[in-house]
């Protein structure tokens, strides 16, 4: 079974003799509070030593700050629910490396960053990318600001389990054992079918007309994964064609 599917089916993914589980909707709250300190910005800190940190060992240096001890109770609290253990276990030794004992397996700093991208691809978290520019990171977060106001208010999670489980009859116990993967997905696939089940509708009763019946919506189409980002950044080709609808061209507008 590979890991798509795997996703799709709410399993676990192995990795060095550890089950790593997604979490369900019932932990959600709790996940997301966890989840919080694998989303710290470390390369928005200046400073080298930092910057050549790996984020485990980022982690660690955070929670000797004051208020810091939360980062670290964060993080076994995540790593007790994507493990489902008890048995969670920090230490850094007299060479100053990072280890993790999770039901007697040692982990080390490497390990971390694996880790950390399976749960984020589990559970669809999208990680700080920590080789972007901190000047075009700006500007992409100025941009999600922008774009956000521009956007319908989308509704919280609590409306979004209601939502689910009026749209697809789902008792609300069985949406409670869902993992998150598979709800928002589910949520995604059913946005798509009353949109196809729109379009075709108009399409059928004459109200619309399309050039190419092949571009007719199927409820069972593939559905594109967007890029990261890709609602923000535009290519030099598709701003180019903007340009020229403008009346614009190429030369008029570049240094």
């Amino acid at each position: 079974m590979n890991i798509t599917t795997k996703k799709a089916l709410g399993k676990p993914l192995l990795y060095k003799g550890l089950n790593i589980y997604p979490v369900k909707m019932k932990d959600a709250d709790e996940f997301y509070d966890a989840v919080q300190c694998l989303l710290l910005p470390k390369n928005d800190f200046q400073q080298p030593e930092i910057i050549r940190m790996s984020y485990f060992l980022f982690l660690l240096a955070m929670s000797q700050n004051d208020g810091g001890h939360e980062i670290l109770e964060k993080l076994i609290s995540l790593f007790r629910l994507v493990f489902k253990t008890e048995d969670i276990q920090i230490s850094t030794n007299e060479k100053g490396m990072a280890f993790m004992l999770v039901n007697g397996i040692s982990l080390h700093e490497r390990d971390f960053d694996k880790i950390k991208t399976i749960i984020s691809e589990q559970n669809l978290i999208d990680l700080d990318d920590e080789f972007i520019d901190p000047g075009t990171k700006k500007a992409i977060q100025e941009a999600r600001a922008f774009m956000a106001k521009r956007k319908t208010r989308q509704a919280d999670l609590e409306q979004q389990i209601i939502a689910y489980h009026c749209k697809s009859g789902l008792p609300y116990h069985e949406i409670e054992h869902l993992t998150l993967y598979q709800f928002h997905k589910g949520l995604i696939r059913m946005d798509y079918i009353l949109s196809s089940d729109a379009i075709l509708n108009a399409r059928y009763s004459g109200m619309i007309e399309l050039k190419n019946e092949h571009d007719l919506p199927y409820w069972l189409g593939h559905i594109e994964e967007p890029k990261k980002n890709e609602d923000v950044i535009i290519t030099k080709s598709a701003f180019d064609q903007q340009m020229k609808k403008l009346g614009l061209e190429p030369s008029s507008y570049q240094k």
